[in-house]
Protein backbone atom coordinates (compact mmCIF):
# COMPACT_ATOMS: atom_id res chain seq x y z
CA UNK A 1 0.00 0.00 0.00
CA UNK A 2 1.14 3.42 -0.74
CA UNK A 3 -0.56 6.55 0.70
CA UNK A 4 0.47 10.03 -1.06
CA UNK A 5 -0.33 13.75 0.76
CA UNK A 6 -1.31 16.40 -1.84
CA UNK A 7 1.41 17.72 -1.96
CA UNK A 8 3.44 14.90 -3.30
CA UNK A 9 3.52 15.22 -7.20
CA UNK A 10 2.82 12.68 -9.94
CA UNK A 11 5.97 12.05 -10.80
CA UNK A 12 7.14 11.84 -7.44
CA UNK A 13 4.00 9.13 -6.71
CA UNK A 14 4.89 6.84 -10.30
CA UNK A 15 9.23 6.96 -9.08
CA UNK A 16 7.87 5.47 -5.74
CA UNK A 17 5.27 3.02 -6.77
CA UNK A 18 7.57 2.26 -9.91
CA UNK A 19 4.45 1.59 -11.77
CA UNK A 20 1.83 3.71 -14.22
CA UNK A 21 -0.82 4.01 -12.59
CA UNK A 22 -3.78 7.44 -12.80
CA UNK A 23 -2.85 10.19 -10.18
CA UNK A 24 -3.91 14.14 -10.27
CA UNK A 25 -2.52 17.27 -8.63
CA UNK A 26 -3.09 18.53 -5.23
CA UNK A 27 -5.04 15.05 -4.30
CA UNK A 28 -4.45 12.55 -1.15
CA UNK A 29 -3.76 9.01 -3.07
CA UNK A 30 -4.17 5.54 -1.93
CA UNK A 31 -2.52 2.55 -4.26
CA UNK A 32 -2.47 -1.25 -3.32
CA UNK A 33 -0.14 -3.26 -5.36
CA UNK A 34 -0.66 -7.62 -5.66
CA UNK A 35 1.79 -8.89 -7.59
CA UNK A 36 3.86 -6.53 -9.22
CA UNK A 37 0.14 -4.94 -9.94
CA UNK A 38 -2.10 -1.91 -9.55
CA UNK A 39 -5.34 -3.53 -7.85
CA UNK A 40 -6.85 -0.63 -6.34
CA UNK A 41 -5.85 3.22 -6.78
CA UNK A 42 -7.86 5.59 -5.23
CA UNK A 43 -8.13 9.63 -5.48
CA UNK A 44 -9.01 10.77 -1.91
CA UNK A 45 -11.32 13.29 -0.80
CA UNK A 46 -9.04 16.67 -0.02
CA UNK A 47 -9.27 20.19 1.04
CA UNK A 48 -5.85 21.72 1.47
CA UNK A 49 -7.24 24.03 4.32
CA UNK A 50 -8.64 21.92 6.62
CA UNK A 51 -9.37 17.77 6.98
CA UNK A 52 -12.47 16.43 5.42
CA UNK A 53 -14.88 14.82 7.48
CA UNK A 54 -14.33 11.06 7.82
CA UNK A 55 -10.56 11.83 6.36
CA UNK A 56 -7.84 9.40 7.07
CA UNK A 57 -4.30 10.60 7.82
CA UNK A 58 -1.28 8.69 8.13
CA UNK A 59 1.64 8.83 9.95
CA UNK A 60 4.68 6.78 10.06
CA UNK A 61 6.78 6.40 7.09
CA UNK A 62 10.33 7.71 6.61
CA UNK A 63 9.22 10.15 3.81
CA UNK A 64 7.59 13.50 5.55
CA UNK A 65 4.60 13.16 2.76
CA UNK A 66 3.90 9.40 2.34
CA UNK A 67 4.15 6.25 3.11
CA UNK A 68 4.39 2.51 2.03
CA UNK A 69 3.18 -0.34 3.75
CA UNK A 70 3.09 -4.00 3.30
CA UNK A 71 0.47 -5.98 4.46
CA UNK A 72 1.87 -6.92 7.86
CA UNK A 73 1.60 -3.31 8.91
CA UNK A 74 -0.29 -2.79 11.79
CA UNK A 75 -1.89 1.01 12.72
CA UNK A 76 -2.70 2.50 16.04
CA UNK A 77 -6.24 4.66 14.86
CA UNK A 78 -7.80 7.98 17.03
CA UNK A 79 -10.95 9.28 15.76
CA UNK A 80 -11.73 12.70 16.85
CA UNK A 81 -11.92 16.11 15.13
CA UNK A 82 -8.73 18.00 17.23
CA UNK A 83 -10.02 21.27 17.47
CA UNK A 84 -11.38 21.44 14.37
CA UNK A 85 -15.06 20.64 14.18
CA UNK A 86 -14.90 17.87 12.01
CA UNK A 87 -14.15 14.20 12.64
CA UNK A 88 -11.37 12.12 11.30
CA UNK A 89 -9.05 8.92 11.60
CA UNK A 90 -5.43 8.98 12.54
CA UNK A 91 -3.50 6.35 11.55
CA UNK A 92 -0.21 5.64 13.48
CA UNK A 93 2.16 2.43 12.54
CA UNK A 94 2.74 0.50 15.40
CA UNK A 95 5.78 -0.66 13.74
CA UNK A 96 8.37 1.21 11.75
CA UNK A 97 8.92 -2.46 10.14
CA UNK A 98 5.78 -3.20 7.76
CA UNK A 99 5.95 0.52 6.89
CA UNK A 100 8.62 2.61 5.25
Amino acid sequence: MFYFDYVVSPTARRSAVGLPFDTAELRRQLVFLRNGQVVRNDLLPTNVEKPVENELDFDGGKEPNWLSCDRAAQFEVTRDSFGTGVMFFQLKAVSRDGCR
